[in-house]
């Protein structure tokens, strides 16, 4: 057993770090990245590391070190004040988006081997020095290959995001239209096809509305927008995937945290869950904001959930990807 030599002023250090970059979220314990576990005493936690966060964790124990000292400083926090307070960490659905970017299992199950020796391998203090700044490298991990598990699959929930966003991408690009009939199309098309996803229903906000940065820096190049939408697909994958958690949560199950460094996924969370509809006046004015709103209510009305066949989503994203080009070459 570690015996760890603390002081309250690096611990407190480390937290204040986390709390100031707005790091780590949850629906009720952190909706604005500022966690507080007043009344959690006791539970059990799981955070979830993004894609971007697990990347650079196993680069600085491949490598020793990073390049970044801010990147050093966020991961080594995280790793601390986890172990610290007694939360898990999980990578399952950074695996999986690494192995669907590839198409393979190689590289994540390497990854995946290396994760979990990350937890054998280096003592919390380690992590203490790396966050304080009393130390620039760590030793490089050593591992061994492991039996191989599967993480190349194609999510469902990653599907309909996918296709989502194709849909988004077409109404954003398609100059001929209105915003508030690219919103009328949207929400019908979406209540008449699949799932309805809090989510992309407000990122169609900020992307009608001039508020996201997805399609910007993208020039007319359809495989461009393509990379776009999947990535993004992605981002909406760990939100709906990982909300889907909170219904279990009541029943004594783990509380799953979520941790990134991605601004725009966190603006998409803490104003899905903070300003809900005022998202809609605050981005197009009270009037046209209000008759956004007004269609969004008319159309969404509650039906029975649909039955949804992989196979049919598959032909309508090839569909989509097909109406895209043709937008984008036209």
């Amino acid at each position: 057993m570690e015996i760890l030599s603390l002081h309250e002023t690096d611990i407190k250090s480390i937290t204040l770090f986390l709390i100031k970059k707005k790091l780590i979220l949850h629906l009720k314990i952190s909706p604005e990245g500022t966690p507080d576990f007043t009344g959690y005493e006791g539970e059990k936690f799981t955070l979830i590391f993004d894609r971007n966060l697990l990347s650079s964790l196993i680069k600085l124990v491949k490598s020793g070190t990073l390049k970044d000292p801010y990147l050093r400083k966020v991961v080594s926090s995280l790793l601390f004040w986890t172990s610290f307070n007694g939360i898990n960490i999980t990578s399952g659905l950074a695996l999986a988006e690494y192995s669907h970017h590839h198409k393979s299992n190689i590289q994540s199950n390497e990854e995946r081997d290396i994760f979990f020796e990350i937890f054998q391998q280096y003592p919390v203090r380690v992590w203490l020095e790396l966050a304080l700044e009393k130390r620039k490298t760590i030793p490089k991990i050593t591992h061994q290959k492991q039996n191989l598990k599967s993480f190349w699959v194609e999510l469902d929930r990653y599907k309909i995001h996918y296709l989502e966003m194709l849909k988004l991408a077409q109404l954003y690009f398609d100059t001929s239209k209105k915003v508030e009939q690219k919103f009328q199309h949207f929400y019908q098309w979406v209540y008449d096809n699949i799932l309805i996803c809090k989510y992309t229903t407000y990122l169609a906000a900020f992307l009608f509305g001039g508020k996201s940065k997805i399609f910007k820096n993208q020039t007319k190049s359809f495989e461009g927008i393509k990379k776009a939408c999947q990535n993004q697909a992605w981002d909406l994958t760990y939100l709906s995937g990982w909300s889907s958690f909170y219904s279990y949560e009541s029943s004594g199950k783990d509380f799953f945290l979520f941790a990134t460094m991605d601004k725009e996924l966190k603006k998409l969370f803490t104003r899905t869950i903070i300003r809900s509809d005022n998202i809609f006046i605050e981005i197009f004015g009270k009037e046209k904001g209000r008759e956004i709103i007004d269609l969004k209510s008319n159309i969404y009305l509650q039906r029975k959930i649909p039955e949804i066949k992989v196979s049919d989503i598959d032909k309508m994203i090839a569909i989509k990807e097909k109406k895209l080009e043709e937008l984008i070459l036209s």
